[in-house]
């Protein structure tokens, strides 16, 4: 039996007739089954026709849509790339989840306070290039990379040279 034909049942066999939430519970599953209903569900639907809304469709339900636009948040982030997310969510009226979230389905990461790009382009891969063979070059003449710690694309370097006690 569908949903829709319970619920019919409950609005006029038994609603209207002022009987109750755990009597029409018992005589819907007495006649159609024993889990066709709960009393639970039962009272929930006779407190919405209490509130005089005889609608026996679901109502809507899962999130809300957000408000807001990719496409707003992009160019506002690109007009100034240095604002927070705490600053984004006051600005678009939701929550920091929220913006954070439409940050990263747009592809900004944010790195040393400013919101980029997470992909990089032609020129700054050109610039790593040159700084990761400088390094290498250096590396040659006088060993560090061992004292180099990395994390996150920020550089630390680490120099535990212990002074000679004497």
């Amino acid at each position: 039996m569908e949903r829709s034909e319970i619920r019919t049942i409950m609005k006029y066999n038994e609603f209207l007739r002022g009987t109750t939430a755990s009597q029409t519970a018992r005589n819907i599953n007495s006649v159609f089954g024993c889990s066709v209903t709960t009393q639970q569900t039962v009272s929930n639907w006779f407190a919405k026709f209490r509130t005089g809304n005889f609608n026996l469709t679901n109502e809507p339900r899962g999130r809300p849509e957000s408000k807001v636009s990719n496409d707003d948040l992009k160019v506002t982030i690109e007009s100034d790339p240095s604002q927070s997310a705490y600053e984004l969510s006051l600005r678009f009226g939701v929550s920091k989840q929220t913006i954070l979230t439409h940050l990263a389905e747009i592809g900004k990461v944010k790195k040393l306070d400013k919101w980029v790009p997470q992909e990089l382009n032609e020129k700054q891969k050109q610039t790593r290039l040159e700084a990761y063979l400088m390094l290498l070059s250096r590396h040659k003449s006088d060993p560090f990379l061992n004292r180099i710690i990395t994390c996150d694309e920020k550089w630390i370097q680490y120099d535990n040279r212990k002074c000679s006690a004497q």
